[in-house]
């Protein structure tokens, strides 16, 4: 079969304009990215056409052969496929290596029973369950780098803000792991993205099944799915696994872009928080003085291009018919890929960031001083220790505000003013209970309840999302570990069938 001219009913090779827009570009990509993954369901196809008697043992061992030399090409940093001046991409030209060296009735005689459309669909699962791994162990690096500096940080006050108006104080510790809990959301909702894709397809072929008495569940177990997919049409024509992929990485640049944001406030000169070390600054090519974060921006500028193929995806898949199509498996299915390396990059530079953070805590407390953010502590107090209303403590607390001198409230205000706005006498021993509220420190250490900055609490609140993130990462290694198994499974089915010998049966349920 020659690539580059007529293929089937084909008299002639593509079009130049296609060649130039459609084939050609792709190629390089797919050699280096597709093809390895081809090869490994090329080899488990073999291997059960061998075991169902589809194909003579001869005849798979001599398929087998092939591959493994294009597989030790590949591994030995290669290009093992010759690539003619045109021709109608990467399959094609593969199956056409097969031809060239065993001749049509040998090397033409895999694709029996499978189409480029389950293969295509397989292909494209195998590759996305590995991206939901490398995606979890990255967010798992950086949610480890995240806790690990909220528990140096569990003590170090910070100032609160609502409205972008300072508050209450809090702990850096805190406002760390109030990320981490949304992050740690996020991250199980990206982890329940791959049971369901670790599915094969398989078996579909064209999208309508196949009259051959195939067992997919063989190769299913071969290129470590757990099972194939059950309808046809559903394996070959759904893509809803990019979505489910993408949906959560959309929600991680949102939640990543807003931590960069506040990393980026804290250490700007207004706050003075935090500072970075000048190996992960920048600075202006017109204002010496700069020191420039550019770090949180590009963390920001990849994050959110999860939700750009969010957004892709879903139009691209809007209108097709529920079946095979290029729009389909080949233009709303390709932005998985981008999203996922934006993800990625945005992953590695937010752990950088996080493990080499540096913590002003002079700066934090200072920046605490005269803000008043403990008023709320003191309302607090009014209503426990003096059994006020709390809305008459806020009342009261609001016009002590008002009266105290530029500077906020402190002890002698408390002492002066305080007792005159109340109905009741205060006692000297009463104003000494409030006087610590009054204190940044004296406020969090009382807020231990509802989650708040209290150190203690904030040491459970890590303890528990560690402990979810370690199981997590259980998960993921049990996952890996699969994966593993089924590449010794599938070397060793290709040893045995090219060997002449039928590969060990599994207990498995067969599809006759």
């Amino acid at each position: 079969m020659s690539v580059g001219a007529g293929v089937g009913r084909l008299a002639s090779g593509p079009h130049p304009t296609l060649f130039r827009l459609l084939y050609e570009p792709a190629l390089e990509h797919d050699l280096e990215v597709v093809l390895p993954q081809l090869l490994d369901v090329d080899a488990a196809h073999v291997v059960m056409a061998v075991t169902r008697g589809l194909l003579p043992a001869e005849v798979g061992a001599s398929l087998l052969s092939v591959n493994r030399e294009l597989a030790q090409a590949i591994a030995a940093g290669k290009q093992p496929l010759a690539v003619p001046d045109i021709h109608r991409g990467m399959y094609f030209l593969y199956e056409g290596e097969y031809i060239r060296r065993l001749g049509p009735q040998v090397g033409g005689s895999a694709h029996v029973a499978r189409s480029r459309n389950d293969i295509n669909a397989t292909i494209f699962r195998m590759r996305a369950r590995s991206a939901v791994i490398e995606l979890l162990e990255r967010l798992h690096g950086f949610t480890a780098a995240l806790s690990a500096f909220a528990r140096r940080h569990a003590g170090t006050l910070v100032c609160g803000f609502t409205h972008l108006q300072p508050a209450q104080p809090t702990t850096v510790g805190h406002v760390f792991s109030g990320v981490l809990g949304e992050l740690t959301r996020t991250a199980d909702w990206l982890a329940q993205a791959y049971p369901p894709l670790n599915r094969s397809p398989m078996g579909a072929a064209a999208g309508l099944g196949t009259s051959f008495p195939i067992d997919p569940h063989q190769v299913a177990s071969l290129l470590g799915f757990d099972a194939p997919i059950d309808n046809s049409i559903d394996a070959v024509g759904s893509r809803d696994s990019s979505v489910h992929v993408l949906a959560p990485l959309a929600l991680l640049g949102t939640t990543l872009s807003r931590w960069a944001l506040d990393v980026q406030l804290w250490a700007s000169a207004a706050y003075g928080f935090l500072d970075f070390g000048d190996d992960l600054v920048s600075t202006s090519s017109i204002m010496p003085q700069k020191r420039n974060a550019f770090v949180l921006e590009n963390i920001r500028g990849q994050a959110v291009r999860a939700t750009g193929a969010l957004m892709t995806t879903l139009m691209g898949l809007k209108n097709t018919p529920f079946t095979n199509s290029v729009e389909v498996s080949g233009e709303a299915a390709s932005h998985l890929w981008a999203g996922a390396a934006a993800s990625v990059q945005a992953l590695e530079l937010a752990t950088l960031l996080a493990s080499q953070l540096i913590m002003r805590p002079q700066e934090a407390t200072r920046f605490l001083e005269g803000k008043d953010t403990t008023m709320t502590a003191l309302a607090d107090a009014l209503v426990s220790q003096l059994g006020l209303s709390f809305r008459t403590a806020h009342e009261v607390v609001g016009t002590l505000v008002a009266r105290a001198p530029r500077g906020g409230v402190g002890e002698e205000a408390l002492r002066s003013i305080l007792p005159s706005l109340l109905s009741v006498p205060l006692t000297g021993a009463q104003l000494d209970r409030l006087v610590p509220v009054l204190s940044p420190a004296g406020a969090v250490q009382a807020a231990a309840w509802g989650g708040g900055p209290s150190p203690a609490a904030v040491e459970g609140q890590l303890d528990r999302l560690d402990a979810r993130r370690r199981a997590r990462q259980e998960m993921v290694d049990g996952w890996k570990a699969s994966l593993a198994r089924a590449r010794e499974r599938l070397s060793g089915a290709v040893s045995e069938t090219m060997a002449g010998s039928a590969p060990r049966g599994e207990n498995r349920e067969t599809t006759r």
